[in-house]
Order: structure tokens, then sequence, then C-alpha cells
């Protein structure tokens, strides 16, 4: 494995997993639980909710044997759904089910630490996640535009401790990514990457494409229309204009998939700055996503029921709370849509009601929508 790459590429191996919006501050972590302010109302009983499948005919199993990761991870590690390690971290929506979406695969080995990119690196975190996205051509093309021919193949780079490892590789217009973090060696984790590879390479055609179920209400292209920038600033109590904003530069498999598959993602920031209050995240037709993160979502912040005014009863509410009301978040299952807001534990210089403030954006959103 090259190690002798250019000290830019440790920038790629720790954000290659990011979105390109700024970064807000971790969540904290301390387990209790939020009293409720809003009227609970109990989840509606639906029929089982339809899910996208891989377009392989290959999964999780069948990328890699015992022994190739005992070697590269150094112990007994467990299959994990990569969602549950990235919120477990940081909770928006994980960026796993837009590549679910399309029809890619998502894996996880680990010791169960939570782990996400855009939280920092977690230093208990032993891990190796495979990302495999389908059809992706042209953002594999914007990934190597960015970085340069050397982000292309494998590299490990002991950037915060413990050995780092990835390998990016596009076969046909299949793109697979490979993060392995505290890996026992390059050549471990190198076999590792090859052996993955090589798997979806041999694949055969799975599942058809995946098309959200029929009466999914079409998304806004953009976060204002979603809910205006102006209605984030009232919800909030705050006196300085925000305004939504994409982010800065970068490019990584996780952003390809979401661009891809749709749907607004932006974080509120004030005018003129990168500093910010909050995020959108959404995933079209991503009821079925939601449906299945609620099942692993733990404290600090366990979905509460809540009731929005306006809300069709065939959709959802759900508040996310830390201790404290650190952070919050509002999580609505509408038209068949996952939309997400979350209100940042950020020390913006402004007394905001975090749980006041995203039950009100979950109430403009839900005015935008219809």
């Amino acid at each position: 494995m090259n190690s002798l790459r250019s000290s830019g590429m440790l920038l790629v191996l720790t954000t290659a997993l990011a979105l390109t919006a700024c970064t807000p501050p971790e969540a904290g972590p301390t387990p209790a639980a939020s009293s409720p302010s809003a009227t609970p109302t109990p989840s509606p009983t639906v029929a089982a909710i339809s899910a996208p499948a891989p377009v392989f005919d290959v999964e999780c199993g069948d990328l890699a044997s015992e022994a190739t990761l005992a070697d590269a991870l150094g112990a007994s590690a467990i299959s994990i759904d990569p969602a549950e390690a990235t919120m477990g971290a940081y909770p928006a929506i994980s960026p796993t089910y837009a590549v679910r979406s399309l029809g890619g695969i998502t894996c996880e080995w680990s010791n169960g630490e939570p782990q996400s990119d855009t939280a920092g690196l977690n230093p208990a975190y032993v891990g190796t996640r495979v990302l495999v996205l389908p059809n992706a051509t042209s953002q594999w093309e914007r990934y190597l535009a960015y970085y340069g021919p050397d982000a292309e193949g494998d590299y490990c780079g002991a950037y915060e401790g413990p050995l780092q490892c990835t390998t990016d590789v596009l076969t046909g217009s299949t793109w697979v990514q490979l993060t392995t973090v505290g890996a026992t060696s390059e050549a471990a984790a190198s076999a590792l990457g090859a052996e993955v590879v090589a798997a979806i390479s041999g694949a055969g055609p799975g599942a058809a494409p995946w098309t959200p179920p029929a009466g999914t209400s079409a998304l806004p292209a953009d976060c204002p229309g979603v809910i205006p920038d102006a209605a984030v600033q009232s919800a909030l109590g705050i006196d300085a204009t925000v305004q939504a904003s994409s982010g800065g530069g970068g490019w990584s498999l996780e952003a390809g998939a979401r661009e891809n598959w749709g749907g607004p993602h932006c974080y509120w920031a004030f005018l003129d700055s990168d500093a910010g209050v909050g995020s959108l995240a959404t995933l079209p037709g991503g009821a079925w996503a939601w449906d299945e993160a609620r099942t692993f979502l733990t404290l600090p912040s366990v979905p509460e029921a809540v009731t929005i005014a306006g809300l069709s009863a065939d959709d959802e509410a759900w508040l996310r709370c830390a201790p404290g009301d650190a952070y919050c978040l509002i999580d609505l299952v509408i038209g068949g849509n996952w939309v997400e807001a979350y209100v940042w534990p950020d020390d913006t210089g402004f007394s905001i009601d975090r749980r006041a403030g995203a039950l009100a954006i979950g109430e403009a959103i839900v005015a935008s929508l219809g």
C-alpha cells in the first residue's frame, strides 16, 4: 500500500465520508431523558413499508471472509448497520440511506462504537465501513477532479493516532469505498480492500432499481422551498438573519449519493458567516429509513412522538432532544419522505429554546409542504 502520498491525502482520509456543509460541534453524550412539553401522540399503525434492495446479487456476508476481517482489525468484530454507527455519533439522517436508496450496499464490521466523520474521530472506534455506490461514474470523476489521481486506490496514514486506511476504486460504473480505522497494518487493510472490490466486480445483477411507492410526494428542489429562511429565524427567536447554505468544498461518495438520489440538504448560516444554528436533511421516499432508524436511536435523544399542527393523520412527527436542551431534532415522515431539522448545540450568542424552536420549525415545514 502506498504510504508516500502527499500530506493532502490525509484530508481525503478524514473527509471522504463527510458532507460538503460546515461541520457543527459533536452532540453531547449525557444519557438522560427530556421531559415532554408537547402533547404526545402514538405512532400510527401502518403496513410494512417498501424499502430498497441492492442492485447486486451479493450482500455484506459475501464481501469479505472472517479471516480477512480479523487480519485487518486484529480482533473479532461484529456486523453493524453503518447508519446505526453514524447516527450514534452524529444524530442527523445518515447519508448511507441515500446509498441504499440507489441500490447500493452499506456494510460495517466494528467493535460497536459509534463513528461519524461529521462529528470527528471517535478514538475508541475500531472497524471497517464499506460503501458501494452504483452508477457513480460522474460522482467519481468529480471526486478525482477535486482530490487528484492519488485519491484512487489504497492509502494509509496515522492522522489522529490509530492507523486509518482507505480504499477507493471505480469498478465499471460502481464506486467502492472502504474506510478502516485501527487497521493492524497497511498490508492487511489492502488485502481486505482487494477482497471486497473483487466481490463487487464479480457480482451479478440483483434487485431492480427501487422507486418510492406510488403517492410519495415530490420534495422542493431547495431548502427554502421546504422552509423559508425567515421562518427558521422566527422559529428560533433570534435577531440575526440566517440563510440556507450548501457549504464549502470537498466531495465524497456519500455526497455523490445524496446528489444522485436528490432531496435538499443545507445548513442555516448567519449572513456572511460560516457559523450557523442548524441544518436540514431530507431523504425522498425515506419513510422506510425512518422506520428502521427509530429502532436503534437511543439516549440521549430517544424519539418522542409529538403533535404538529396541520400534519396529516397518515404522517408522523418525532422530537429528539438531548438533556438540558443541548440540541434538538424534529423528524417528519411527510408524504412518504423523511424530512429532518437539526437545531445544533452551538453557542450562537443567542438564548435559544431548542425544543420549542424545533417544534416551531416542524410546524413551518408542514405548512410549507402542505
